[in-house]
């Protein structure tokens, strides 16, 4: 199953998770950033390279 994944920022402009839908619209998942986390690039870069690793070891395949 194709699914694309999309950035989901709070009111102040932090990343909050990647919210991951089928093709057709439909909500697969929310891979939830840890608040715990800072928030810098390389981090959103290696969170993102992270969620779409466990899509792709489900069978999904991201629409990068």
């Amino acid at each position: 199953m194709r699914v694309i994944p999309i950035d989901v920022y709070d009111k102040d402009g932090n990343f909050s998770k990647i919210e991951v839908q089928g093709a057709d619209g439909e909500h697969v998942v929310d891979i939830v950033w840890d608040p715990a986390d800072e928030q810098t690039s390389e981090n959103r870069i290696l969170f993102r390279k992270f969620a779409y690793r466990v899509l792709e070891q489900k069978g999904y395949e991201v629409n990068k």
